[in-house]
């Protein structure tokens, strides 16, 4: 401090606070924010609309769950919903047609051949020909240059009849 009386420190009565303008801008500066945003949902769901218009069902596909469930009943494997297997299995077989020979497919389909339990407790069993049955039907049906890789791998699976 001076003698003068005129403050010279810290305390000189400058300001230095960080200016707040929070409350002075206008509006609409998030304006390309929100239109960017928008732009990108509204893109997306375009497109989810396009690329997952695959559960369309058609004629074709009821014809082939219709054929299935014919089958199944003259196997005696008894009735199946054609409209969920249309729905399911669509034109092509879905997740049944998808390389059927494929080693993770017959994984999964050894997986499905247990007695129920669940961890230690699981253990194979031998299936009853209905099984094998339906899912050769359905492969028989919508996939039918897939059979012979399916039969290859049904063939060395022990079997029952009832």
């Amino acid at each position: 401090m001076t003698t003068s009386g005129t403050p010279t420190g810290p305390d000189d009565g400058v300001n230095v606070a960080a200016v707040d303008d929070l409350h002075t801008r206008p509006e609409n500066t998030h304006l390309i924010i929100y239109l960017t945003a928008f732009a990108l949902f509204v893109g997306l769901a375009v497109w989810g609309l396009v690329a997952f218009d695959n559960n369309k069902r058609s004629a074709e596909a009821d014809s082939k769950a219709t054929e299935l469930a014919l089958r199944y009943q003259q196997a005696g494997l008894g009735t199946i919903e054609v409209n969920a297997t249309a729905r399911v299995l669509g034109v092509d077989g879905g997740a049944a047609c998808t390389d059927p020979g494929n080693s993770l497919r017959e994984g999964t389909f050894d997986q499905q051949i247990v007695n129920g339990a669940a961890g230690p407790g699981q253990r194979p069993v031998i299936a009853t020909r209905n099984l094998v049955e339906g899912a050769r039907l359905v492969i028989e049906v919508y996939c039918p240059d897939e059979l012979s890789g399916f039969d290859r791998y049904a063939d060395d699976l022990k079997l029952t009849d009832e």
